[in-house]
């Protein structure tokens, strides 16, 4: 046998014996495209750079706000008995924030309510939905360090500051939950119901209003 044949062989051997992905993984991988994609959308791109002013971060904070709205309203009605948090607390925070800033809390379209409640199907569809929501509230302790020095954010951090130091400490919880509440022939539904989420906010955060 040649050495490239050998080289093949060795690989093959190598990754049969690698151990399965959690599903955890497959969910990052799933949504991978989905998560670069959402991070080019205007507004997530200026709060990202550190130099967001407030006319753009109140109409972050108020879109983020309406879609909350709608997933939480959604998942109330599909929320797993395993999740680890008791309620949803993610609406309040960006309700707080607006006031913060002067600014009205939106309106939630009928569209984006129904576009909610279809994704959110069932308890798997709720936790890959979930997989985005939590993430995203992990993902926020970057943004806050990034806006250390911006005053406009400071002044209106709640929703990204969400629970400082113990944020790592709930994403893992949150995880753990997540392994053990998804059945093995419930991974697809959990897996594409999450790449349906980054696409639907991406959508969101990128559409012509406000």
């Amino acid at each position: 046998m040649n050495e490239l044949a050998l080289a093949v062989r060795g690989a093959g051997a190598a990754q049969a014996g690698s151990p399965p992905l959690t599903l955890r993984q497959r969910l990052r991988k799933q949504t991978a495209a989905a998560h670069e994609r959402i991070e080019r959308v205007p507004l997530l791109a200026a709060l990202a750079s550190g130099s967001i002013d407030q006319q753009r971060y109140t109409q972050y904070l108020r879109r983020m706000q309406i879609f909350h709205q709608a997933m939480d309203d959604a998942l109330r009605r599909q929320l797993p008995p395993g999740y680890p948090h008791a309620g949803l607390n993610q609406r309040a925070a960006l309700d707080r924030d607006l006031a913060a800033l002067n600014a009205p809390p939106g309106h939630l379209p009928a569209a984006l309510a129904r576009a909610a409640r279809a994704l959110v199907g069932s308890h798997a569809a709720a936790w890959g939905v979930l997989y985005v929501l939590e993430g995203a509230r992990l993902g926020s302790q970057v943004l806050l360090k990034r806006n250390a020095n911006n005053s406009t954010v400071r002044q209106a951090d709640t929703y990204v500051r969400g629970e400082t130091g113990a944020t790592g400490r709930s994403w893992l919880a949150f995880c753990a939950a997540l392994e053990s509440g998804v059945a093995p022939a419930d991974v697809g539904t959990a897996l594409a119901a999450a790449e349906h989420t980054f696409e639907l906010l991406g959508h969101w955060l990128d559409a012509p209003h406000d």
